[in-house]
């Protein structure tokens, strides 16, 4: 994949605009996950600024995946947009229709913006997003769309002046990683395919990391510089004897962390963190008690 971006293209601001429910067929369409730090890696290594915006249907009762997943983008900078679901019956069949579309607030937002970026992303197959991209073409911005030739709507890859770009190709920029995976860095700065040294954090450096595995010794998370990231027992916080660690972590937790020491004397470098977060270190020791 040739990601060059000119010096003129790398001053430019864009705005992301994903269609959460679409994009959830997406990925299960595709067999992986997107890490959402690394989307957010890649854009910020392309453009001057980026806006990221995440439209998703509400359920009620908020699972615990769910909160979890939002307190994920929360923290990796996407301002999130969500509406109940809402139940219609069918007077005539009794049959119950979910509907929770967001794609009215998708546009407004996008045109309300567009005085605000140079370049429309939209993650999205749905071809009713149609009239806004050319609404924006006209307005002089660049429009590129993310999502699949598999479940893309067939007016959409068609529709000219647009920018087509196909997830399935992507999976090694944007994919979570599992720890000791070798990934391509989101540095698509000048590259043109090949592996690029990626920045890795400072000591005292904070982020934000999900769940990968859970270990007797510790918690393997995700981050955004492609490194075997662990958070060990000792640094939890906890003061009570712990038997089994897998009991009490579970696979929807965030954790608020702090880079405590970097190795990079092995091929894949290691990161190894403290938990930055007290009200979690909290909860996992109330989980004990309970």
């Amino acid at each position: 994949m040739n990601s060059y971006k000119t010096e003129e293209e790398k001053k430019k601001q864009a705005a992301i605009f994903i269609d959460g429910a679409n994009l959830f067929f997406t990925q299960r369409h595709l067999g992986w996950q997107i890490d959402f730090s690394r989307l957010m890696a890649y854009f910020l290594s392309a453009y001057a600024s980026v806006q990221a915006n995440y439209y998703v249907p509400a359920s009620e009762p908020v699972s615990e995946e769910n909160a979890a997943f939002t307190r994920v983008l929360k923290a990796h900078g996407f301002r999130i947009t969500s509406k109940p679901v809402k139940k219609i019956v069918n007077k005539e069949t009794g049959d119950v229709v979910m509907k929770g579309n967001l794609d009215v607030e998708l546009v407004v937002d996008a045109l309300c913006a567009v005085d605000n970026y140079d370049t429309f992303i939209l993650f999205s197959g749905d071809s009713d997003f149609i009239p806004l991209l050319r609404a924006l073409k006209e307005k002089g911005k660049e429009v590129i769309v993310y999502s699949t030739q598999g479940l893309s709507a067939r007016e959409l890859l068609s529709e000219t002046g647009i920018a087509f770009i196909d997830l399935a190709g992507f999976r090694e920029w944007i994919g979570q990683v599992r720890p000791g995976e070798s990934v391509r860095t989101s540095a698509v700065i000048g590259s043109s395919g090949e592996d690029h040294p990626v920045r890795l954090p400072d000591i005292g450096e904070l982020f934000t990391g999900t769940v990968l595995k859970v270990a007797p010794y510790g918690v393997f998370l995700s981050n955004p510089y492609h490194a075997k990231c662990l958070l060990p027992l000792s640094f939890l916080g906890i003061t009570k004897y712990v038997s089994d660690l897998t009991a009490i972590v579970r696979m929807t937790d965030v954790f608020d962390v702090v880079v405590f020491q970097v190795n990079t004397s092995r091929d894949i470098a290691e990161i190894t963190v403290k938990l930055a977060d007290r009200r979690m270190s909290e909860e996992l020791a109330s989980r004990i008690a309970g």
